[in-house]
């Protein structure tokens, strides 16, 4: 068999697996798609539509259905504001303790170990004290509180990911700012935040979409509208009677687009953030 031909089969073979696995990971989001356009007799038909006959606006606007603007108004801007804040201080806080690891060797191995290991305690462990000390300081219910266990997991993983992108900063820059008469802050500021500022929308984006898909922390620790965020709103059309597969799928189709904008628009650092900053210490 010739080169050429090998090349051509083995490329054809590889856009084939490309758009498998493409179907395979595309296919849920467009059954919400179309399931929040189908009237509720198209819900549960057999065999299924793969596209609405009937098309319809009601499970957006309908007056029985809390997936209305009205209505997720609130629970949008819980997570807006909740997602941003934790991604902004979060990259703020783990890029100076990056730098102060990675530049200064301040606790060596052993403390970035243990600020890794934040993140492998599973949520289920701690909520239940958790409410216990939230209840005690009234933080249930606030933006603060869900910010302030939001931060913890999310600062261990920029800490990880920044040490590897200041690591990769060459300290013969450090050594030139002070031989000119830098401080440890001017060299911060002038040298390694603008070198590291792809690390750092890098942590944003991750922050950011992990805290707007968080579930099982928000229910605990929110009880209404003043706080909850959209994936606790999402469990609103899930009852022991029935499951309003319609109203769920508006809601749901709602709740992905911020993500899915937010990540198209900042996707480079997403996968520079995913490839090259987690790998290696």
């Amino acid at each position: 068999m010739r080169p050429k031909t090998k090349r051509r089969i083995v490329n054809s073979v590889r856009y084939i697996f490309t758009i498998l696995i493409l179907v395979v990971f595309l296919f849920p989001a467009y059954w919400i798609t179309i399931t929040a356009f189908k009237p509720s007799s198209e819900w549960n038909a057999w065999p299924p539509h793969f596209w609405p006959y009937h098309p319809t606006l009601s499970n957006f606007f309908g007056g029985s259905s809390v997936s209305s603007i009205e209505g997720i108004l609130p629970f949008l801007r819980n997570s807006l504001v909740v997602s941003t804040a934790v991604a902004v201080i979060a990259a703020v806080i783990a890029l100076l303790a990056a730098y102060s690891i990675a530049r200064f060797k301040t606790g060596g191995m052993g403390l970035a170990g243990w600020i890794i290991s934040m993140r492998m305690l599973p949520p289920v462990t701690i909520v239940i004290p958790l409410y216990v000390i939230y209840a005690k300081v009234n933080l249930l219910n606030t933006w603060t509180g869900l910010i302030l266990i939001y931060l913890v997991p999310a600062i261990a993983l920029g800490v990880w990911i920044l040490i590897t992108f200041i690591n990769q900063i060459p300290k013969e820059l450090d050594e030139a700012a002070k031989i000119d008469g830098a401080s440890n802050l001017q060299t911060f500021t002038h040298i390694i935040l603008p070198l590291s500022l792809s690390g750092f929308a890098a942590v944003m984006v991750l922050t950011f979409i992990q805290t707007w898909s968080e579930f099982l922390l928000a229910t605990i620790l929110t009880s209404n509208s003043a706080a909850q965020t959209l994936p606790v709103y999402l469990g609103r059309f899930i009852t022991g009677y029935n499951i309003a597969w319609g109203a769920l799928s508006a809601a749901g189709l709602i709740t992905m687009l911020p993500v899915i904008i937010f990540g198209i628009i900042f996707q480079r650092y997403l996968i520079r953030g995913l490839t090259f900053g987690a790998v290696k210490y």
